[in-house]
Order: structure tokens, then C-alpha cells, then sequence
């Protein structure tokens, strides 16, 4: 019994695919546990502050934090700091 050379290169194409896929979720849960989403808000149009999500909010839970009169002015992922990174490790030992 032999085996096709299609059958071969089709098995070869889904590991492939699947060790990609693999490979980009591990990047993304990485990725979530050394870096937070920061929310800058304003309320007034002079100062700003910001409002640190641990995964990315929706709308809704913006404004439930900040309130409906307050502005978005920038979502951005933001890196957490060594130390925290570290903490986080502690606790989760």
C-alpha cells in the first residue's frame, strides 16, 4: 500500500495551519497577561486621566467606570511593568 503524494501534502498543509493557529493564540494570551488597555478619558476638555481594563472594554463598561457626561480620547494597549509582571507571577504560583 502506498500512500498519494496529494495525501501527504494535504496532512502537511493542515499541521501547518494548525501549528500556526497554536502558535498565534500562545501570542495572544502572552500578549494579555504582560500588557493592560489603557482608556483616557476627559471630562472637562483640559486634564485627562486614564481608566486601565485588564482585557478590552466595551462601550458599555466605559461608561460605566467613567460615566456618560466623560470623553474618550485615546483606547490604547498599554505594557504593564516588570514589576507587576512579576507579581502577577507570584500570585498565580
Amino acid at each position: 500500500m502506498t500512500v498519494s503524494n496529494d495525501l501527504i501534502e494535504r496532512l502537511s498543509t493542515e499541521t501547518g495551519r494548525r501549528m500556526i493557529d497554536q502558535a498565534r493564540q500562545g501570542r495572544r494570551r502572552a500578549l494579555a497577561t504582560i500588557s493592560h488597555i489603557c482608556v483616557t478619558v476627559t471630562t472637562d476638555g483640559q486634564t485627562t486621566h486614564d481608566e486601565l481594563f485588564d482585557e478590552t472594554p466595551t462601550l458599555g463598561q466605559i461608561v460605566d467606570r467613567v460615566g456618560p457626561e466623560a470623553y474618550v480620547v485615546s483606547i490604547r494597549m498599554q505594557r504593564r511593568s516588570l514589576r507587576d509582571r512579576i507579581r502577577l507571577a507570584l500570585l498565580a504560583a
